[in-house]
């Protein structure tokens, strides 16, 4: 055996192999194969390493790269040469600078970014940027800019979203609440602190289950909700007709507005995705109520309140401690509205246990309540119904 030390980019030295040492291996070079390398574009150099390996040399770019003498008679080599420089071509192509090939993944490359950062893609994805399909994006500038549009309104990023959500990140306020917040919301500063904060997203909520009927059109439903006030949402904001019969079956009293938010949200997502038979189509519904969703068949009642329960689960027992008091009340003093008031509780059936109906009056003349009797245990449906006891 011989050894030898090979350059690619020498079209006239048979012996040029990537620059490396290779060690030419004695035996014959069969006619068949320097005829099956000529038919696939390569030229048969030598066998070289072993007696399963040969040289080839690109007929196209004249470069020369060792591969198995049966993949030269059963498939078709392909020359790294050309390969990369296709690679560099699609980088230039896609404003991108070659850095060279990730070693730890073979579909993956580096290179540096206009901005003078350096990223990590794979081959398809710049080949993409290169069509114009897409366009490149930089991690630490995007960081950058995402913690600028948070400094001007008084919240400092943190980092991505620790619930996996690709559309948010974490932030902490001035005051050191930290709050999950969507990226777009906060690039225009639609967003408020859950803590300090003086809009919805800081005031007590709830999360609201309706049950809706219509005896003109035999229509029967069940919308689960969020609302700082329940009552004035369905008789004021749904659009209902006004002989539409509403019950509030249950509400589950939330500590913030952003939390009833998060919590209805993510109670929607997850009943369309193991309970999608329970969703009502939008369409049979758009003639009755200014919604186009949350809406569900009255057979799923017992799944919606299992929801319901999950959350009261969740939120554990601070946020229940909050009266539904304040759901149609005008705004009192604090002696008055007693917002932690245990025998303020909302009222919460049974799952599938009969509710009684009583349509929506409006009681000209109440009667004095005496002070000898207690406070009503639940004031939403009093208020809701006109009932005085």
């Amino acid at each position: 055996m011989s050894t030898t030390i090979l350059s690619s980019h020498v079209p006239h030295d048979l012996l040029s192999v990537s620059d490396l040492p290779l060690v030419i291996h004695p035996g014959e070079l069969h006619a068949h194969w320097a005829e099956a390398a000529r038919s696939k574009g390569f030229d048969l150099i030598a066998r070289v390493q072993d007696r399963f390996r040969v040289a080839l040399r690109c007929q196209t770019c004249g470069g020369i790269h060792v591969s198995r003498h049966f993949v030269v008679m059963k498939a078709q080599p392909l020359c790294p040469h050309c390969i990369a420089a296709r690679w560099r071509e699609t980088a230039i192509a896609a404003g991108l600078t070659w850095l060279g090939r990730d070693p730890e993944h073979r579909h993956y490359a580096h290179y540096g970014l206009p901005c003078g950062h350096d990223v990590r893609r794979q081959f398809s994805f710049v080949e993409r940027i290169a069509a114009g399909a897409v366009t490149v994006r930089c991690e630490n500038c995007l960081t950058q800019r995402e913690e600028a549009e948070a400094l001007r309104f008084s919240w400092t990023r943190l980092g991505r979203d620790p619930q996996g959500n690709a559309s948010y990140r974490l932030y902490r306020h001035h005051c050191g609440h930290e709050q999950r917040i969507a990226v777009a919301n906060m690039r225009w500063g639609q967003c408020d602190c859950a803590s300090c904060g003086e809009s919805w997203a800081a005031k007590p909520s709830y999360i609201y289950l309706l049950d809706i009927r219509h005896s003109g059109t035999k229509r029967h439903y069940l919308k689960l909700g969020y609302s700082s006030h329940p009552v004035k949402r369905h008789r004021h904001q749904l659009g209902l007709p006004k002989d539409a019969e509403v019950e509030v079956l249950r509400v589950v009293a939330m500590t913030t507005g952003h939390d009833a938010c998060a919590m209805e949200k993510a109670a929607h997502a997850r009943l369309k995705r193991t309970h999608p038979e329970a969703l009502v189509p939008a369409r049979e519904y758009a003639d009755l109520m200014n919604v186009v969703s949350e809406i569900y068949h009255p057979k799923s009642l017992s799944i919606l309140h299992e929801t319901l329960n999950q959350i009261e689960a969740d939120i554990g027992d601070g946020a229940r401690a909050l009266s539904p008091d304040a759901l149609s009340a005008p705004a009192q003093t604090a002696a008055g509205n007693e917002l932690g008031s245990a025998q303020d509780a909302p009222e919460s059936h049974a799952p599938g246990a009969p509710a009684t109906r009583t349509p929506a009056r409006i009681q000209k003349h109440r009667k004095p309540r005496p002070a000898t009797v207690p406070q009503d245990r639940h004031p939403i449906l009093r208020r809701h119904w006109g009932l005085t006891g």
